[in-house]
């Protein structure tokens, strides 16, 4: 792909958006000390604008910045880009009718997480992980990857929406896989299951609201011409 002098300039604020909702507080964390920052939103809704390549650095330059502007956000030091960054690629990937590169994804941090005894020991944990996991490999995601092109705004929506759900989970997994490394011993399998009914609601919040501002904004971009740099 040809990095266009607009691109780049698109590239640059949506890192400066991405560094920006680093900066506010999402929700706290459970037994680790900091928080979680909106830009679990922003990587996948920046991942449904941009697409894989240039969402996805983008969000890796944003969070890298958003790393020092907000110290208590980051919560695995200069690791803290990788979930943000892989929910912009997996969002992204969808976007491109390529939502089996997500699936192979989530996958991949599914089995980081397993390897460790303490994600084997809570192993029921990432159920709605693997149902992301699922619904990136199916022929839905595909579609959902064709409605991107369409004039119909429902077609649209569906198609922000399975990227939304499907890039808020694959950054909680590669946070939580990264988490339950980053933290060993202290990040345990009783204090995993504490959440896991609690996990879901925030991950359904923050996808939510990521369809919602992700829907609006791509139809504006699209309405100002900016169709052929949103492919």
């Amino acid at each position: 792909m040809r990095l266009s002098a607009t691109r780049v300039a698109l590239v640059a604020i949506f890192a400066a958006v991405q560094a920006l909702l680093s900066i506010f507080p999402f929700t706290m964390t459970i037994g680790m000390t900091g928080m979680i920052t909106l830009g679990v939103i922003g990587g996948p809704l920046i991942g449904i604008l941009l697409g894989p390549i240039y969402g996805g650095l983008s969000v890796l330059i944003g969070s890298f910045v958003g790393v020092f502007l907000n110290p208590s956000g980051a919560l695995f030091g200069p690791l803290t880009v990788i979930p943000p960054t892989m929910a912009a690629l997996t969002a992204g990937c969808v976007k491109i009718k390529k939502g089996y590169i997500g699936g192979a994804v989530i996958l991949s941090f599914l089995l980081v997480f397993y390897a460790h005894p303490a994600g084997r020991e809570a192993y029921i944990y990432p159920w709605m992980h693997f149902a992301a996991m699922a619904l990136a490999f199916s022929p839905l995601a595909y579609w959902a990857g064709s409605s991107f092109g369409s004039a119909d705004g429902r077609k649209l929506a569906f198609g922000i929406t399975t990227a939304a759900f499907i890039g808020v989970l694959a950054d909680h997994i590669a946070g939580t896989a990264t988490a339950i490394w980053y933290f060993s011993p202290a990040l345990t399998a009783p204090m995993l299951y504490a959440v896991l009914f609690v996990y879901p609601i925030e991950r359904i919040v923050a996808f939510v609201l990521t369809t919602i501002v992700a829907v609006p904004v791509y139809y504006s971009l699209r309405r100002a011409g900016f169709a052929e740099l949103l492919k």
